[in-house]
């Protein structure tokens, strides 16, 4: 799995600025904590699958359990939010029990709690408890090199598992995947 350097303060690039990134730190018992800086968006989320799928295969026996820290994490878009549909699904399947989501912000709690991600998935505000990392040591994930189709392919399989997280969203992503489809067919024609 590609990771870049390790960082001490994933919210902030050597110059100060917040940036889109995606830092993690595996902790013991299959524990992997996650911080999201800047936005959870299109363009961060097929290094979210990737580095969670990667996660979930090394500990297939034990399972692994998501901690994802959104405390520097400005807003999340639907297919960061369909990416994070996924993983929470896969762990609830595979362990019987739900991803945790810490420091979320109100606008991010109410953006996870309208597309319902929020029912299989533990969602803990700003100053709740979540795991100790003193110590631990986080890399940021680099990012991933992904065609056109595939990235057309990523995101509507990011809005199907939002579809399928709720079925009200069927009808909040309809046009988005129509859109998505006929983008994927004219790729694919080129």
């Amino acid at each position: 799995m590609p990771v870049g350097n390790t960082v001490t303060d994933p919210s902030h690039t050597a110059e100060g600025a917040a940036q889109d990134s995606i830092c993690f730190a595996e902790l013991k018992g299959g524990v992997v904590v996650i911080r999201i800086s800047g936005r959870g968006s299109f363009a961060n989320s097929v290094e979210m699958k990737n580095l969670t799928d990667h996660f979930a295969a090394k500990h297939a026996a034990g399972g692994c359990q998501f901690v994802v820290d959104l405390e520097h994490c400005a807003t999340m878009d639907s297919t960061f939010m369909g990416v994070l549909a996924s993983i929470g699904l896969r762990q609830k399947r595979d362990t019987g029990t739900l991803m945790t989501l810490v420091n979320v912000t109100e606008q991010n709690t109410r953006l996870l709690q309208t597309l319902g991600l929020a029912h299989f998935i533990h969602v803990r505000p700003i100053g709740a408890a979540q795991p100790d990392t003193s110590g631990a040591t986080f890399q940021q994930v680099e990012k991933a090199q992904v065609t056109r189709v595939d990235q057309i392919v990523h995101m509507m399989e990011a809005h199907e598992n939002l579809c399928e997280a709720d079925s009200e969203n069927s009808v909040r992503f309809e046009g988005v995947l129509k859109y998505l489809t006929e983008s994927l067919e004219r790729e694919k024609e080129k």
